[in-house]
């Protein structure tokens, strides 16, 4: 090659060279895919510290409330000892915590390039000291009564003092009076023993047999489901059963229309105060006179009118007394007649000598006491 050519030639390979140094380097390309991986995976680290945060501080509580109740156990165990050993205290419940199981990010959910700031969620550390102290000033539960021990101990004793009472078994009746003296006889030993309301029906439940129990357990039956029988449901229902209203109003037509008859004073006075308990309220004392001596015999009935009585006792006597005179005078007369060789005299004729004496013997009280 000529040397002239040669220079130029060299020339524009110096001056090529001194432009490409001149020239900047080409910036290589961004790999986008790879950039979007990268902000998946910062993300779903972040979102798993998160959550596990979160369960360290759900465990954090559960565990404080676990401790609150152990301690407040423990102090309820050593305030039951303190009061006897016959206490036993149940075991609180156990409370379990669980953890969490890690939130795992989809794969295929997309992520827009753009950082979304997550949740910040502060914990909070509590001095063990503190804690501690914290327990301690919890006060202690209140000791448990035992209700059901002290409920049987007192049924148990009131069905002694009733069989101590002699309290009779009801079988069933179909005489009203009957059923009506037992009724009566339980209410009054029941008040006697000071049995509560909430015991006296499960304690005459232990006096009924027979028929009567059948009964009870029928009427028990038809109130399954309802509301809880009472001692006065007892009542109703037995009043219902054997002693309805009609024997009420026969008993009340007997009292009005009373008589002797053929019984003694104090057989009648017997009666007299059964049949007076369904008359009802409202009957003075004098009433009570008036209805006694209207029921008791002609001849006992003169020598006793005779007398202004203020108590139903005091008519009574008074008649019990006439009445022993009376039978004293009706021997001596038979006796008298037997020894004299004339025939007793007949009832009628008897009656008849005695309403005449009787009529003296008040005409002589009266004129005696002008």
């Amino acid at each position: 090659m000529p040397p002239r050519r040669a220079t130029r030639a060299q020339i524009a390979r110096d001056a090529r060279e001194a432009q490409d140094e001149h020239v900047q380097p080409a910036v290589p390309q961004v790999d986008q895919e790879a950039m979007r991986q990268m902000v998946q995976d910062a993300a779903r680290q972040a979102a798993q510290e998160a959550v596990q945060q979160v369960a360290q501080e759900a465990a954090r509580q559960a565990a404080q409330e676990a401790a609150r109740v152990a301690a407040q156990e423990v102090a309820r165990q050593l305030a039951a000892a303190q009061q006897g050993p016959q206490v036993h205290v149940q075991q609180g419940p156990q409370i379990q915590v669980q953890q969490a199981p890690p939130v795992q990010a989809q794969q295929d959910h997309q992520i827009p390039d753009q950082q979304v700031p997550l949740p910040q969620v502060p914990l909070q550390h509590v001095p063990a000291q503190q804690f501690a102290q914290g327990v301690q000033d919890l006060p202690p539960p209140p000791p448990r009564p035992q209700v059901r021990q002290a409920y049987d101990e007192t049924f148990y004793r009131l069905t002694r003092h009733m069989r101590d009472m002699d309290m009779e078994h009801f079988s069933g009746t179909i005489d009203p009076i009957a059923a009506h003296d037992w009724k009566l006889a339980l209410k009054r030993k029941l008040e006697i023993i000071e049995c509560p309301p909430e015991l006296s029906l499960r304690l005459t439940m232990q006096y009924l047999r027979g028929d009567a129990l059948v009964w009870w357990e029928g009427i028990r039956l038809d109130h399954d489901g309802l509301e809880r029988l009472t001692f006065e449901d007892f009542i109703r229902e037995f009043d219902r059963k054997y002693f309805p209203e009609e024997a009420m109003d026969k008993q009340k037509s007997d009292f009005d229309h009373i008589s002797q008859g053929e019984m003694s004073v104090r057989e009648y006075e017997r009666k007299f105060n059964q049949l007076r308990r369904f008359a009802g309220g409202g009957i003075t004392e004098k009433d009570l006179i008036r209805r006694f001596l209207k029921g008791m015999r002609v001849d006992i009935r003169n020598r006793c009118r005779v007398v202004t009585y203020q108590r139903l006792g005091d008519l009574v006597e008074k008649a019990a007394e006439q009445e022993e005179g009376l039978a004293e005078e009706k021997k001596l007369t038979r006796a008298a007649q037997i020894k004299s060789g004339k025939a007793p005299e007949s009832r009628g004729e008897q009656e008849t000598t005695r309403d005449h004496r009787d009529v003296l013997v008040a005409t002589a009280v009266i004129v005696g006491s002008v």
